[in-house]
């Protein structure tokens, strides 16, 4: 027995009324309430789907705990899960339905309809499963009563898994090209989380907050940490800066597991009485680097940055009590296989600019579905090359730089479009903005500033430019400015940029 399952399972039998789960919209739900769904759902996949090992069932679900049913209960009989963001289009869910050849889907009654149509499109999916009371289409089954028809002795029943198997697929945002790709992982991935007790210290006693959607890997990392340790995971159904703070008020979380995007919105709002007490002993905030002394002053708790993603896991975090270097995303995981490679595949030297990458067998990464052009790309030599720029320093602290596609090439000079965003970031005018290559016959590519503004009153060019020049060096400059009205993210918070380019 392999995967969440049997990670879970132990905390259940040793104390099944701890609280497992806290959500904002349906309150509690304790450890042996959370096993038993999940083989209640487990036995409904075995016996009345006929789902087997390696089939694969797509949750459809937004933030809720019939969706931890299904993850879990999947990984119990061996089946994979396929994660959907639940604000994707009929052709994103079909795109991915039918890349991943889900023989089952579960969604919410709101989108049964949807559902329904593409099975009748997909002949790989059989089975629509609809969660909620406002009533069940014809030709799908309703979740709560295939659960509620499981036996009471379903544990029991339930086939032995091999000890490894594929048990989740991940699909990435698509921020480069603008097409998903597939990660595989297998179960003793799925259940084999970082040391969470070196970077924090978790105890069963902690309740760990997250607000991203369940589909995304922050939000599993959370979640797997928070049940993996016999503690608490709390969540919002959807994150809410309004609703947020009433909410860590109420359940008093002492972890916050986030992006950096989400606190930069809590940041900008006005300080609400209630996040002056709160009882966060450390943030973990990805993506946060040069601002985490900023969140740390405005929130009162340590910040913890780290570095990684959903093909490799985890590479670097900051320790709490080192010293903080600016814009340093910490020093590697004990474990971490992770390093910045020459493109002749040497080690760089510190303070040398590489490609980051992650030795195979230390990440146990499969390869891409069905992507033979991907899997070329980024498999080298027993490497998974990520696309992104970095270097360590001297002490072993990580920077990292750009993406290998945001670079811009300026007259034969690589230019961080991260460097260039946060000098543009500062002025008072600026809320949000994007850097992107714009093709150039003189200098191979110019630098293309998207703006959304923080007022009425609209940034010029030159205003912009003036006002980095102290930051930047006169190459690193932006040479043209468009103003958006915000700009295309995912539901992670990365900006698509292949939606900035196409607009030139």
């Amino acid at each position: 027995m392999s995967g969440i399952y049997a990670l879970i399972r132990p905390h259940a039998d040793a104390a099944p009324d701890r609280i497992a789960l806290i959500s904002d919209s349906e309150g509690a739900r304790s450890y042996g309430a959370v096993v038993a769904g999940a083989e209640r759902f487990g036995h409904a996949a075995q016996h009345r789907l006929g789902l087997d090992v390696g089939d694969r069932v797509c949750i459809w679900l937004p933030n809720r705990f019939d969706w931890f049913d299904a993850y879990i209960g999947a990984s119990a009989v061996g089946v994979a899960t396929v994660q959907a963001n639940p604000a994707w289009s009929d052709k994103e869910m079909r795109f991915v339905l039918q890349h991943s050849r889900s023989r089952a889907l579960v969604c919410e009654a709101t989108h049964a309809e949807r559902a329904s149509r593409l099975a009748d499109e997909l002949p790989d999916l059989e089975h629509v499963l609809v969660v909620g009371d406002e009533g069940v289409p014809a030709g799908t089954h309703s979740f709560e009563a295939l659960l509620a028809a499981a036996p009471a002795d379903a544990r029991h029943r339930l086939r032995e898994t091999p000890d490894l198997f594929v048990a989740g697929l991940m699909y990435t945002s698509g921020t480069t090209t603008g097409r998903p790709k597939a990660v595989a992982h297998n179960s003793d991935v799925q259940g084999r989380q970082v040391d969470y007790v070196e970077m924090f210290g978790v105890e069963p006693t902690d309740r760990i907050m997250f607000v991203t959607p369940l589909f995304h890997a922050n939000a599993m990392g959370a979640w797997q940490c928070a049940l993996g340790y016999g503690a608490s995971a709390v969540f919002q159904r959807k994150f809410s800066a309004t609703n947020f703070w009433s909410v860590v008020d109420r359940y008093r979380p002492s972890v916050l597991f986030t992006l950096a995007p989400i606190v930069n919105i809590l940041m900008g709002r006005t300080a609400s009485v209630m996040e002056h007490t709160n009882r966060f002993r450390v943030m973990i905030v990805l993506g946060s680097g040069p601002n985490a002394p900023a969140i740390e002053q405005r929130f009162g708790a340590p910040v913890i940055d780290w570095y990684g993603m959903t093909e490799a896991g985890s590479g670097t975090y900051t320790r709490l009590g080192d010293e903080r270097r600016p814009g340093s995303a910490g020093r590697r995981f004990p474990d971490s296989t992770m390093r910045v490679r020459r493109a002749d595949g040497s080690e760089a030297a510190p303070g040398e600019v590489g490609e980051v990458g992650f030795r195979l067998e230390g990440i146990q990464f499969g390869g891409y579905i069905d992507d033979d052009e991907a899997n070329e790309a980024a498999v080298r030599d027993g490497w998974f090359l990520t696309g992104d720029l970095g270097y360590f320093d001297p002490d072993g602290y990580f920077f990292f730089v750009d993406r290998k596609k945001d670079i811009v090439r300026r007259g034969g000079v690589n230019i961080s479009s991260i460097e260039v965003e946060t000098a543009l970031r500062a002025h008072e005018l600026v809320a949000d903005v994007a850097i992107v290559a714009m093709p150039d016959d003189m200098l191979g590519e110019r630098i293309v500033a998207f703006v959304v503004c923080a007022a009425a009153e609209e940034p010029t060019l030159e205003m912009l430019r003036s006002f980095a020049e102290a930051d930047l060096a006169h190459y690193k400059l932006p040479d043209a400015l468009m103003i958006v009205a915000e700009l295309p993210r995912t539901a992670s918070g990365k900006v698509e940029k292949f939606r900035l380019r196409s607009q030139l």
